[in-house]
């Protein structure tokens, strides 16, 4: 099964997000976290660190593995997510590949509405995150 790294950059309360480009095969037109496949050689953190800087320019500076699940959806296209919470990086998030056609950041509450969020097991784990980021704030 392909396994997925994905870094989740939370900051100021809220969680960015990537549009996935309509040509993508698997959830095209979605909101997700910035991320890819984890190569042949190369562990979960490593890929993590890479695709970030492959799809939106930020190099990650410091992290934590927030969890993993396993989608499977849409049917034909399982995957292993590694999730990472990633609370500083250098570097200003942008637009780099076509993969995706818009950064945007969302709140806990923006987060919870979402329609067109994928995988869907995101909701929950993004939703902790910021409470978890929020809570040490006060």
């Amino acid at each position: 099964m392909p396994e997925i790294a994905i870094g989740a950059l939370i900051g100021n309360g809220s969680v960015l997000l990537a549009r996935r480009s309509s040509e993508r095969r698997t959830h095209p037109d979605r909101w997700s976290l910035p991320g890819g496949h984890v190569e042949s050689g190369e562990d979960a953190e490593a890929a993590m660190r890479r695709e970030l800087l492959e799809e939106i320019g930020v190099t990650p500076q410091r992290w934590l593995f927030a969890g993993k699940f396993i989608s499977e959806s849409p049917p034909g296209a399982s995957a292993i997510f590694h999730v990472y919470h990633v609370d500083q990086w250098r570097g200003i998030p942008k637009l780099v590949a076509d993969e995706h056609t818009a950064l945007r950041w969302f709140t806990a509450a923006e987060i919870a509405c979402e329609t067109e969020l994928a995988p869907p097991q995101l909701v929950e784990m993004l939703l902790n995150l910021l409470r978890r980021e929020t809570s040490q704030q006060t």
